[in-house]
């Protein structure tokens, strides 16, 4: 099969990377020009486009004329998080169409943020949807579906706890990967059997849910909400661009990996836990090396495993109350630190 592809990051790149491994012709790359991704000033390569530097895959990093696209005569169009309107003289052109794989279960969750906003609501099965692009934004008919349970991948018997509930209940950047690799397994079979793309059954548009762009400023926590609401936030922005983050001293602090095991887990003795108002750290009168990170929410606690300190590098929960807080002297067992 010819194709034209259009991706641009990481999940993008792995889509393009089973394309050519399973021996289909990548006519094209359309990618994203290269730009400033961290601090500083040096711009950088998407990771699509550096795939394609590496493997000697012919690229552009604009949409190109319809008439040079039409000229390499595609057989069908592939988009995977390119992130731009592709003209609609262009969906058009290849003899199959365009295709685009969109990772939820749709009509549900259109549009840039699906997977942040499916786990932001508390959903525990996902999915994800290949589509025939339109002009209209994740409004096209549907070739296939499939639904996702980050569950199915455990045997029955697997404990629904301890580390393992950071697996049954995955961040954004691990359930969006999981997701591509679901789809792409999808597309591979489309190719294999292009007839089926004719039988695309058209969007129940009433149902459509529509997502907006993530901003910072979304991940701020508010420890006055619920345990359970608190968890599914911090687990929605960790990303890989993006965390979830809170205030101590006015110092902003990144919160990246919780720990999702009761505390049962964590504590041999729940019953040393003091009563806080939310938002206040627990730590314990002796600064036990082991410790781990707790912070009151509405109705309970959270363990914190991993965080980051504006402008430190990552640190664990443990060596937070050790290091960052047992240097500061304004704070004590009866007058603990308070997140906000």
């Amino acid at each position: 099969m010819k194709i034209i592809f259009f991706g641009t990051d990481e999940n993008a790149r792995l889509v393009l990377q089973t394309l050519l491994i399973s021996l289909h012709n990548i006519l094209l790359v359309v990618t994203a020009p290269d730009k400033i991704r961290s601090r500083g000033t040096k711009k950088s390569p998407a990771p699509v486009k550096r795939f394609c530097v590496d493997n000697k895959v012919s690229y552009s990093e604009e949409i190109p004329e319809v008439k040079d696209l039409n000229n390499l005569s595609p057989d069908i169009i592939i988009v995977a998080s390119y992130g731009k309107i592709i003209p609609s003289e262009i969906i058009n052109l290849p003899k199959y169409g365009s295709l685009n794989l969109h990772p939820s279960f749709l009509p549900k969750y259109r549009g840039p943020s699906p997977v942040h906003t499916a786990i932001k609501n508390g959903d525990e099965s996902f999915g994800v949807s290949i589509i025939k692009l339109s002009e209209d934004i994740d409004a096209g008919p549907i070739i296939m579906q499939k639904e996702y349970d980050p569950a199915d991948n455990w045997e029955k018997n697997t404990p629904k706890k301890g580390p393992f509930l950071n697996v049954l209940r995955p961040s954004t950047k691990l359930l969006t990967t999981s997701l591509f690799i679901e789809g792409t397994e999808e597309i591979l079979n489309i190719l294999e059997k292009p007839s089926i793309i004719k039988n695309a059954k058209a969007q129940d548009h009433s149902l459509a849910t529509m997502t907006k762009k993530i901003e910072k400023k979304d991940g701020h926590i508010n420890w006055n909400k619920p345990k359970r609401e608190i968890e599914d936030l911090i687990r929605a922005f960790n990303d890989g661009n993006n965390s979830s983050y809170s205030y101590l001293d006015g110092q902003r602090i990144k919160i990246l990996n919780l720990g999702l095991a009761p505390l049962e887990d964590y504590l041999k003795d729940v019953s040393r836990l003091p009563e806080r108002k939310v938002g206040s750290i627990v730590y314990f009168h002796q600064w036990q090396k082991s410790d781990p990170l707790i912070v009151t929410t509405k109705n309970d606690y959270i363990v914190i495993n991993e965080l980051q300190l504006e402008g430190k590098a990552k640190i664990s929960g443990e060596e937070f109350i050790n290091g960052t807080l047992k240097q500061k002297n304004n704070y004590s067992y009866e007058n603990p630190p308070i997140l906000n």
